[in-house]
């Protein structure tokens, strides 16, 4: 059991002075910082005192008495022997020591001073760094990772008033878990809880984040929660009895600290501040502000912070006030909703409901300005947090800037009407800039919506031919007789209904190019009359003997594996080998999903120039299902479904509900989610084996059963789950 006994009343030792006691034949020191006492066994006089008395060899002064050696500048002991820190508690304005009672105490006292354990071995481990001059940083670092057995810590944060803003501002940040309460947060102090701590200078315990989230919330409590934190302790910062911040330690379990850990922090709080005073770091925070609103002012883009949509601008840049045409007075008197027409008021409102301090959303708006002109701007905004009332904070962009750079970028990834930054796809691009101004026939074959056609446009378009017609026939939408007369055309009385004589299709490409899609549908009789043309460059119509010349470049298109179609004799191998001069296959959409982004943009650029909507974005959920989806119709059913969209949207950015239901709902597919995890397989065994067990009523025999495994093996498999 541990005892305490009186020592010294607190009067007697002066804010930044020691007294010396003698213990256990050993002779403690215990020092008042101005915010707390501790105790160690360091007594030197140059210890926290003068430094005119000593053997003096460059900047180092050694001790007459002890031996220690200081440096002479700072004041901090460069040797020291092996020393202990004494744990110490007040009882009214007197001070006392920890005992234990089982060896007797020297000069009267009845028990010995507690043993020192490791905690409080590592505790000075920390208070020496910080006498032997280490910067802030390093002792920073050393307290997150050395006090874990001190105390149960899993976030570290320390946080400094800024003597200019009055503002308690977050500088130093550690934690095992995501941050999202970072370096920089600020929150007034006047009013706040925080208050009373640097006031009186006593600690504060949270026990539970939940619990207060529940009874007060606040934007910092809630980014606790989230951060999967749970308790807090507080000490306060002070020098010569004045606050200069506080030190966090936050837990992810709840009610993780006591008393107990309060006295074991108390020496470090002081040092600690000590160490900030020394190191001029609420100095470097009033010039990081600075240098902060040097940069607000500085940057290219046009920034404002205003509490809503609704209410007045609180503060705004210079870009901000000369892009408008407003004064830095007319604008903190107006809103964005003085500034927007009606309908981008109401699109921005529907696409910043889901802001929050966590996610920023990016898009495009018009505000009018004092002349009445429109100004189309990128915005980027965030929401911020600052004397515990949350903020909007924007970064504008002129849109002109970005629709110039948005079209260099397009030019680059885009041949024609292809889009596309793929490998695949650029080796596609540099073969069409190859093949085209040659008439070689071209053979393209790939899976339905793929683009198929828009590279047949893309090789007519850039070729010599390009003023001369594109004529396209799909070979499987007419029987083999009428295709026969659609590509040759036909002579009057040739069959029953030809009641006139008509040109086919190839007189109508002469000059130009044919587009035959769907070639493997051709019969065979149409493909031995197709390659004569290529061949020969002649044909007859259909009905007649007299053969005609022709000039046309052909292109043939597929879906089907021709290979496949020639060993089941449904197409001719002299054919496929003439039309087979320059392939070019397509990839589908799944093995190009890094082009995903840059089509979703395009689709929504084309439709809304089509459309004449102000829709210019997806928004995070939707486009998190839009990258998600694998597309087995390819580009041609991303550009369905993004049509589909602008029909529903009524709005400035696609949402989720906008999106078709088999989009929607194949994210429930157990496949797709699998794919989402760094380990598919694993994933998609372990919610197998829970659908199956489920689906068995619970009964693991029947589930094993259905799984084809014994039950040991499901067993194991649902303990790994």
């Amino acid at each position: 059991m541990v005892k305490w006994i009186n020592v010294v009343k607190t009067s007697a030792v002066e804010p930044g002075q020691n007294i010396v006691i003698k213990l256990d034949n050993e002779d403690i020191a215990i020092f008042n910082t101005g915010t707390e006492f501790y105790a160690i066994n360091n007594t030197c006089p140059h210890q926290g005192g003068p430094l005119n008395e000593g053997t003096l060899a460059g900047e180092v002064v050694t001790c007459p008495w002890h031996g220690w050696q200081y440096n002479l500048k700072s004041g901090c002991p460069i040797t020291t022997p092996n020393l202990r820190t004494y744990p110490l508690r007040l009882d009214g304005d007197t001070l006392q020591i920890a005992i234990t009672p089982e060896a007797p105490a020297n000069n009267g006292l009845e028990d010995t001073v507690f043993n020192q354990t490791v905690e409080t071995d590592q505790v000075y481990g920390i208070l020496e760094q910080i006498q032997l001059g280490k910067t802030l940083d390093e002792v920073f670092e050393n307290i997150y990772a050395g006090l874990q057995n001190v105390v149960p810590h899993n976030r570290l944060g320390i946080a400094l008033i800024d003597e200019s803003s009055g503002d308690l501002v977050q500088c130093k940040t550690k934690s095992n878990r995501k941050i999202l309460l970072d370096n920089g947060f600020s929150a007034k102090i006047k009013g706040s809880s925080l208050e009373p701590i640097l006031n009186s200078g006593e600690a504060r315990i949270i026990d539970d984040f939940k619990e207060i989230l529940a009874r007060r919330p606040t934007n910092w409590t809630r980014l606790m929660v989230q951060e999967g934190m749970r308790s807090n302790l507080t000490l306060p910062l002070k020098v010569q009895g004045k606050p200069i911040g506080v030190v966090f330690f936050t837990s992810e379990r709840p009610r993780a600290f006591s008393e107990v850990h309060i006295g074991r922090l108390k020496p470090i709080a002081g040092q600690l501040s000590i160490l900030i005073e020394k190191g001029d770091w609420t100095d470097k925070l009033a010039e990081n502000n600075k240098r902060y609103r040097t940069l607000f002012e500085m940057s290219n883009d046009a920034i404002f912070i205003c509490p809503s949509l609704t209410e007045a601008f609180v503060t705004v840049n210079e870009n901000f006030c000369a892009w408008l045409g407003y004064t830095h007075q007319e604008l903190v008197n107006l809103s964005l909703r003085d500034l927007m027409p009606p309908d981008e008021f109401q699109n921005t409102r529907e696409t910043l409901k889901g802001l929050d301090l966590q996610n920023p959303i990016t898009f495009q708006t018009e505000l009018s300005r004092k002349n009445k002109h429109r100004l189309s701007l990128e915005i980027r905004a965030i929401r911020i947090e600052h004397d515990e009332r949350e903020f909007i904070q924007g970064f504008a962009r002129d849109l002109s800037e970005i629709k110039a750079l948005n079209a260099q970028l397009k030019e680059h990834h885009s041949f024609g009407n292809l889009i596309g930054k793929n490998r695949k796809m650029q080796e596609i691009f540099e073969l069409i800039r190859l093949v085209a101004p040659m008439k070689t026939t071209v053979l393209i074959q790939g899976e339905s919506g793929t683009g198929k056609e828009p590279i047949a446009h893309a090789i007519h378009d850039n070729s010599e031919r390009a003023k001369k017609p594109f004529i396209r026939v799909n070979c499987a939408g007419l029987v083999d007789n009428l295709l026969e007369s659609e590509l040759f055309g036909h002579v009057k009385g040739a069959f029953t209904d030809a009641i006139a004589t008509r040109e086919g299709r190839f007189a109508a490409a002469d000059g130009g190019t044919l587009f035959l899609d769907e070639i493997g549908e051709l019969s065979l009789g149409t493909q031995a009359k197709l390659l004569r043309v290529l061949q020969e460059g002649e044909y007859e119509m259909v009905g007649s003997t007299e053969t005609k010349k022709v000039d046309v470049r052909v292109i043939a298109a597929t879906n089907r594996i021709l290979k496949a179609e020639i060993d089941a004799g449904r197409f001719r191998e002299d054919l496929y080998y003439r039309l087979n001069v320059v392939p070019i296959t397509p990839p589908p959409l799944r093995e190009r999903r890094d082009d995903l982004p840059l089509l979703i943009e395009h689709f929504i650029e084309k439709f809304s120039q089509q459309t004449q909507k102000p829709i210019h974005r997806a928004a995070p959920d939707a486009l998190e299902i839009l990258m998600d989806y694998t597309y087995p119709g390819n580009v041609r059913e991303l550009e369905n479904v993004i049509e589909h969209a602008f029909v529903k949207c009524q709005g400035g950015s696609i949402e989720k509900q906008h999106l078709p239901l088999d989009l929607i709902s194949s994210r429930d597919d157990i496949v797709t989610q699998a794919l989402r995890e760094s380990d598919p397989l694993a994933a998609l065994e372990r919610e197998l084996v829970q659908r199956v067990l489920e689906a068995s009523d619970g009964k693991p025999q029947l589930a094993a059963q259905r799984l084809g495994i014994s039950r040991t093996t499901l067993w194991r498999k649902l303990k790994a789950v």
